[in-house]
């Protein structure tokens, strides 16, 4: 056994856990980091109705802003120290107020430039909050609220600015309103940790091992499964026969029951071992893809999309404490949130390629083989911790 296997199968390590109101702040910056994860369809959509985006750049533009907050938060999460924090995500949160404003000005190519500069922006902010996760003396559940607040900040942005500043100024009236949250979260973030506590140092040096790879792996293609099916569900619905209201519905259904899914989550906590949960929302989600290729008619495929919603947010937390029990130094759980957006981004991007002009149920058979593999990785570092 390596030295590093050896510190993965130790007692977990003594982590300081960050105060409450530290916590506190640290998620709220993380959930204005990733509103536009929700918003896109809203900002974008409308761009493209302005005339300011193509159909084409519509697919380049949220790509492009995720992948540069997953790289940003993982290169964060590597390069930057927990010291000064304050300095750090008041400068990001202004940065990231900055790009929502320039995009105000642009079109076109310019849109994309400043997604990404967005993005990155972003990317940092979510730093802050991956980290006070993994200080945390309970990491799944402080990963059930943070995700579970995040997706209820989406869903009510997305209900109500199109119907309010939306109305008479258009997409530029959102962005300006998404400028200024950053700026009241760089007011907050004031009061907010200037440090952490470093994390406990491994015998390796630090550096992530085989299997810390292997669980960062596991949750970048189980992201892509779900993402890569997530974008092709409106014409799954119609090959099953839904009406577009009845598609809007039930994508709205399933995004309501990803708010309970996070907090089903959160109290379940670590009642069960991650990779037993894990491998059993997997099975869960093969049968409602196998369910899906079969051609479902429209009660079963609504269904079929509630329950997917709810898995979506359920398995999240648990992913946290997956890699903290391979590695409970928690470095590995400091880069989940660039394997996650990264997953999240690169999911759609191949299933557009594997799609092209082809039939739409190609997409179900690359989230099935994400989710194949994602699986049998989770299974097997499951039995090699049994066995070491």
């Amino acid at each position: 056994m390596s030295a590093s296997e050896a510190v993965a199968d130790a007692a977990p390590a003594i982590v300081t856990s960050p105060p409450r109101q530290a916590t506190a702040v640290g998620q709220a910056v993380g959930v204005v980091a990733l509103l536009i994860a929700g918003l896109q369809p809203v900002i974008l959509g409308a761009m493209e109705r302005e005339g300011r985006l193509s159909t084409a750049q519509i697919g380049l533009a949220a790509t492009v802003e995720l992948m540069a907050l997953g790289v940003a938060c993982g290169v964060a999460a590597a390069v930057l120290k927990p010291t000064r924090i304050r300095l750090k995500i008041g400068l990001a949160c202004l940065l990231h107020a900055a790009a929502m404003l320039a995009t105000t000005l642009t079109t076109g190519v310019g849109v994309i430039v400043t997604r990404a500069a967005a993005g990155a922006c972003a990317g940092v902010m979510l730093w802050l909050a991956i980290g006070v996760i993994a200080r945390s003396s309970r990491p799944e559940r402080t990963s059930g609220v943070f995700v579970t607040v995040q997706t209820f900040a989406q869903l009510v942005l997305a209900a109500i600015l199109p119907a309010t500043v939306m109305e008479p100024w258009g997409v530029n009236g959102a962005l300006v309103t998404l400028a200024v949250v950053s700026v009241l979260v760089a007011l907050a973030a004031l009061a907010g940790p200037d440090s952490l506590a470093p994390l406990p140092k491994s015998e390796d040096g630090g550096r992530l091992d085989r299997r810390s790879l292997g669980g960062l792996a596991a949750v970048f293609l189980w992201m892509a499964f779900i993402v890569a099916l997530w974008v092709y569900l409106e014409p799954l619905s119609a090959q099953a026969g839904l009406s577009p209201r009845e598609a809007g519905l039930a994508i709205a259904l399933a995004l309501g029951l990803q708010v309970l899914g996070g907090a089903a989550a959160t109290f379940v906590g670590d009642r069960v071992p991650p990779t037993r949960m894990l491998l059993g929302v997997g099975a869960m989600n093969t049968l409602i893809l196998a369910t899906l290729w079969s051609g479902p008619g429209r009660g079963l495929f609504i269904a079929c999309v509630a329950a997917f919603g709810f898995l979506w947010l359920f398995a999240l937390p648990f992913q946290t404490l997956l890699l903290i029990r391979i590695d409970p130094t928690r470095r590995a759980s400091m880069q989940l949130g660039a394997a996650q957006l990264l997953g999240s981004s690169a999911g759609p991007l191949a299933a557009s390629l594997v799609v092209g002009e082809g039939p739409v149920r190609r997409a179900l058979a690359l989230s099935g083989v994400c989710l194949a593999v994602s699986l049998a990785l989770i299974s097997l570092l499951g039995m090699r911790r049994q066995t070491s």
